[in-house]
């Protein structure tokens, strides 16, 4: 914790002491680095990555919950290549996959777009959904499943009313690790965007100046992108624990 307390004191500290030698602890407090971020538009950019992040992840849980379900439980012509192949489409390098995202975005008029950004990031936490929940739902007894159907349920209702309830850890926990991998990102959000929709991670590096590195600044920027996410974990903490253990006893 000691880099984020350090960082969390430079928010408010003067540029005259924030460097000085030996290291001052005892200052008058100043807010004008909150007022520099403000007038740079980091607000926007903060909103910009939080709903970008919400949506993105949301879409991610609407797809993926239920191929993950299917690819669990089905079986079907193809189904380990299927897997495979959207598996792949995580284990290539970034940098390797956002050339042809850039090109096919530029064909279709989704640069710089709020859509754009929002498919992409959907796009690359798909397939890390997908593989973590349908370990999760390979853990669930099927004889539960099985009970339901002979009570005459149908697949929508078995899905609904058995499985999901008991997935529900394990969709948040994995939901707040897609969440976090989209807040986190700076590649696809730097070649997608531009100055339309620029997300946090992005509009970071406007604060290296000619003059210098303006670490009073950073330092408001480091903590303001933590909140979100210190904010998703805490209040989902439960269900991520329940989650993350989910299927790691058996007997």
């Amino acid at each position: 914790m000691f880099p984020v307390i350090w960082m969390a004191s430079m928010m408010f500290k003067p540029a005259d002491v924030m460097f000085a030698r030996p290291t001052v602890f005892l200052f008058t407090p100043t807010l004008e680095h909150f007022d520099y971020v403000i007038e740079l538009g980091f607000v926007w950019n903060l909103l910009t990555s939080f709903l970008l992040c919400t949506i993105s992840t949301a879409l991610v849980v609407l797809i993926g919950t239920p191929a993950a379900y299917a690819f669990a439980r089905f079986e079907m012509r193809g189904k380990d290549d299927l897997f495979l192949f959207i598996l792949a489409s995580r284990m290539g390098p970034p940098v390797c996959l956002v050339i042809p995202f850039y090109l096919i975005f530029a064909k279709i008029g989704l640069i710089d777009t709020f859509a754009g950004l929002t498919l992409a990031y959907m796009t690359f936490n798909l397939s890390f959904y997908v593989w973590v929940l349908r370990s999760f739902c390979r853990d669930l007894p099927v004889e539960l499943e099985e009970a339901a159907a002979l009570e005459g349920w149908s697949r929508p209702q078995i899905f609904r009313r058995v499985v999901f309830p008991l997935l529900r850890n394990g969709i948040v926990a994995t939901a707040v690790l897609c969440f976090i991998f989209a807040w986190n990102e700076f590649l696809f959000a730097f070649m997608l965007g531009g100055k339309t929709v620029q997300t946090l991670p992005v509009a970071i590096p406007k604060l290296i100046t000619s003059q210098g590195v303006r670490w009073g600044e950073m330092a408001v920027v480091g903590i303001v992108a933590l909140v979100p996410v210190l904010a998703v974990v805490i209040a989902l903490q439960r269900h991520i624990v329940r989650g993350l253990t989910l299927g790691a006893v058996k007997g």
